[in-house]
């Protein structure tokens, strides 16, 4: 949760107040309602930081102890595989795992076949990464993920060692073995974060906070006489995310996949339901709704809210019973209209899918299936992400051998980590400013702490103790949203800086190089997405997703079939919730919200249309 902001702080909700009263908490399992600490932080994200930071020192005692090479890899993947959500550490787990054997297996093959010809090595070395940024902004969640990894595995593998061929295959058992115990290490500590075992009972938990939320909005917007409520779908963002804590809950409970065609059109209902209310909210020629069915659906969504924000804990038998009652609803006279039958079927979706996922069996009723949602892929970003990978790479390797640079390696190894690491990002410019400045100040904070403190008593036990704390700092960051990045970044900074070995070595020179690599590097990667294929900001980026929308609108057709249509819906959601993120002008929000509810203004929006007609429109 936390996507977004609470619906009675909504300005575009207006008088959600007036029916519903104060929103709920998110359930008994609520991080809000933790103890709070000095106003920025909470039990809930000391204790996360703290089983981190300890998984952290104690696979860099395991991997000293194996006496692996660069123990830091180990206890960085810790830290990016550990997030404070325990189904998503477990995906993140598997999607490394995945990448990094892909990643050292290339790494290994492309060393091979060029040993001792750099240009051509570095010309397929610079294609393959290419092919994994294709594909790391192509698709999404963490096949994404999975690219990323061999991307940069296999750059941290081959580049440092491109000069000596022999070494690769040691590097990349070295790095895999790191992953496996980090990964390993992290697993361990995600079976320490869970509040409770009861993992369905969370999950609709969750479902029922934002489905209350959302059907309090709904019932105020159908109240008569409302309609100077500003026109929007304030609960896009958190509707989407729903889809991965979802799939995060399915992988950390498997017996929630045997129920799944009843859980994962959730997000799908729900965005069905958001776009059904608006078009009843809208005049009554275009709705074909009475006050008197307004006042009907209204009743409906009220006693709804009142059983998911009741203070008593769902229970098998109250929802079975809410979802007979709603399916009553079906056949009365009142609910006959499109856009009413479209709301009915969605919060019987909704209630059966609680059911589903409390008693882990289907639903004893057979509400109307939804699909999962259908997010948009854009091949033309993927291409322009191909291109400005290969030509950073190739630049990189350019300087580096023009130069002569003795640490050309690193610089080239963080340019394909950077390229890489933010092609997925809307915009890839503003999202490497954090891992611009984290790695700034981690290098600089290592630097201090390796020359001032630890120089003084070369002690394992001391360098445990000064990088517990570090580490500390970095992991509490990372359970804030506005400082995730930032604290990922500071502590890769810290371990690339502070290089913790045993026997910890001092060579200061050689810090600096590697420090002003890494600098240079990241200070390299905004100026390819600059110079080639440069973000849109402001009205531009607007006029974009606009242009987007009305794209896919285009697509809309009479020969689709409901789930389709559905798809299609979740699609221009996808594309709205950039456009909201954007920009706060109700009349570039009214206007993208216009475009989604085209389709159901009139029949003929379903015919195909010629060209010409579509430039009319």
């Amino acid at each position: 949760m936390g996507t977004s902001d609470s619906i009675d702080r909504d300005p575009a909700v207006g008088h959600s107040q007036e029916i519903c009263g104060p929103q709920s908490d998110g359930g008994p399992h609520s991080p809000q309602q933790e103890f709070a600490w000095l106003s920025f932080t909470n039990s809930t994200d000391v204790a996360f930081a703290l089983r981190t930071t300890l998984a952290g020192i104690a696979v860099l005692f395991t991997t000293m102890w194996l006496q692996i090479d660069v123990p830091r890899w180990a206890v960085w993947t810790v830290f990016v595989v550990s997030p404070p959500v325990r189904g998503n550490a477990l995906r993140k787990t598997a999607s490394r795992l995945v990448g990094t054997v892909i990643g050292c297996i290339a790494a290994v093959a492309i060393t091979a076949l060029f040993p001792q010809e750099r240009i051509g090595y570095f010309v397929v070395f610079s294609a393959w990464l290419g092919g994994c940024a294709y594909w790391a902004t192509f698709r999404r969640g963490y096949v994404s993920y999975a690219a990323v990894l061999a991307a940069f595995t296999s750059a941290i593998v081959a580049a440092e060692v491109s000069s000596m061929p022999l070494h690769v295959w040691r590097a990349a058992v070295d790095r895999g073995s790191a992953t496996f115990l980090g990964t390993l290490f992290a697993f361990f500590a995600s079976e320490m974060s869970a509040r409770s075992d009861d993992v369905p009972r969370d999950l609709a938990n969750r479902v029922r906070a934002l489905a209350s939320d959302q059907l309090c909005w709904a019932a105020n917007l159908l109240v008569p006489g409302k309609s100077k409520i500003r026109k929007d779908a304030p609960f896009t963002a958190r509707i989407l995310a729903l889809d991965e804590i979802i799939t995060n809950a399915s992988a950390e409970r498997s017996g929630l996949n045997w129920v799944k065609p009843w859980i994962a059109g959730i997000p799908t209902a729900l965005l069905s339901l958001q776009s059904a209310v608006l078009r009843v909210r809208d005049t009554a020629a275009h709705s074909g709704t009475t006050s008197e069915t307004r006042r009907a659906g209204t009743d409906v969504l009220e006693n709804l809210v009142a059983f998911l924000r009741s203070p008593a804990s769902l229970d098998l038998p109250s929802l079975q019973r809410q979802s007979a009652s709603l399916a009553g609803l079906r056949s009365a006279q009142w609910a006959q209209a499109p856009a009413l039958q479209e709301i009915i079927n969605a919060i019987c979706y909704l209630t059966a899918g609680l059911e589903a996922i409390m008693d882990l069996t289907p639903p004893r009723l057979a509400p109307p299936l939804y699909p999962p949602p259908k997010f948009v892929a854009h091949p033309h970003y993927a291409t322009t992400n191909l291109i400005r990978t290969v030509v950073g790479i190739v630049l990189g390797f350019i300087i580096w051998d023009v130069t002569a640079w003795t640490h050309g390696d690193i610089f080239l190894v963080y340019i394909a980590v950077g390229v890489v690491m933010f092609v997925a990002n809307d915009d890839p410019v503003a999202g490497n400013w954090p891992n611009l400045i984290g790695n700034l100040i981690g290098g600089v904070v290592a630097l201090a702490a390796k020359y001032l403190l630890l120089v003084r008593a070369n002690e394992p036990v001391c360098l445990m103790i000064i990088l517990f704390v570090l580490l500390f700092i970095g992991a509490l960051a990372e359970t804030k949203t506005k400082l995730a990045s930032l604290g990922l970044f500071y502590i890769n900074g810290l371990l690339v800086l502070m290089a913790p070995e045993n026997p910890q070595k001092y060579d200061f020179v050689q810090d600096v190089n590697i420090f002003i690599a890494f600098v240079l590097a990241y200070s390299f990667v905004p100026m390819i997405f600059v110079a080639i294929g440069t973000p849109r900001k402001g009205p531009e980026r607007i006029a974009e997703l606009l242009a987007h929308m009305r794209q896919r609108r285009r697509l809309l057709s009479s020969d689709l079939t409901r789930e389709q249509r559905l798809c299609w819906q979740t699609e221009m959601y996808d594309e709205l919730q950039r456009l909201q993120a954007v920009t706060a002008d109700p009349r570039v929000r009214d206007y993208g919200v216009n475009l989604l509810l085209f389709a159901w203004r009139t029949p003929e929006a379903f015919r195909p249309r010629s060209p010409s007609q579509m430039e009319s429109t």
